[in-house]
């Protein structure tokens, strides 16, 4: 397993437990998934994870991938093919203006634009679902780890997942999906995220072994803008993966109230 380099991986498993489902679907081609409430409040909103991943059915599904800022899946992920760079990864779009080691890595004349946080045009979660959907904010992602060490709440780092029969439940090619699992005790809300990897050029790398999940924004105080905000967990606790943006991502939406 590869080090990490850019951002910080953390584990979420089962997600199953449901509350509500949001408005109808504005793409009939993505099932709209339903909203768990695991008692989470940012900024004063109510906030709901969604049960299962863009693209997915199921809560155990890795569903598709994309690129940070990017709507529609591909089959190669690189900074060729990326939306907001050119070839040489010199970004056109969403560059923080602090003058950092990495401040020159845009491809504006005029500058990094500043603009830290996805449009919603570009919020695949928003542009997919619509109405409160989006994807997740990093305190959104920073409020759901804390449920750790909360009493309320189960945290199982490193688990398998199970289909509707209990049974477990496999990927593709046969494979026992592992995943985070976080369950409240008080009304039985479950919530899992599987371990999908990531997409690096044509390949899918560490499916099965740790995942990743994008954020909306870059890091603020990152040096490095390439590499946006994530919520990450592995099989190993120690061990991170170097992701940036022009790689691909599973997206697990956010419902607020």
């Amino acid at each position: 397993m590869k080090k990490f380099l850019c951002l910080l991986f953390v584990p979420l498993m089962v997600l199953t437990v449901s509350c509500k489902k949001d408005e109808q679907n504005n793409n009939d081609k993505i099932p709209v998934p339903e909203a768990i409430d695991l008692g989470i409040t940012v900024n004063g909103k109510t906030v709901k994870w969604a049960s299962f991943n863009i693209g997915a059915s199921k809560p155990w599904e890795y569903g598709n991938y994309y690129a940070w800022g990017e709507c529609e899946p591909k089959e190669v992920y690189s900074w060729e093919t990326y939306a907001y760079s050119n070839a040489s990864g010199d970004l056109t779009k969403y560059c923080p203006k602090e003058r950092t080691a990495y401040w020159d890595m845009t491809a504006k004349p005029e500058g990094p634009d500043g603009i830290l946080t996805l449009y919603p045009s570009d919020d695949v979660a928003h542009v997919k679902l619509g109405g409160k959907w989006r994807m997740p904010t990093p305190d959104e992602i920073d409020a759901l780890l804390a449920l750790k060490e909360n009493a309320d709440y189960t945290w199982e780092p490193w688990v398998y997942a199970t289909d509707e029969n209990g049974n477990e439940a496999k990927d593709s090619k046969g494979n026992v999906i592992y995943g985070l699992r976080i369950t409240r005790i008080s009304n039985s809300a479950v919530l899992f995220l599987p371990a999908a990897g990531y997409r690096q050029d044509a390949n899918l790398v560490e499916a099965g072994a740790g995942g990743g999940y994008w954020s909306n924004s870059l890091y603020s105080t990152s040096a490095n803008p390439r590499c946006p905000s994530l919520l990450e967990f592995n099989s190993n606790p120690d061990d991170h993966i170097s992701i940036v943006r022009a790689k691909g991502l599973p997206v697990r939406p956010v419902y607020v109230e």
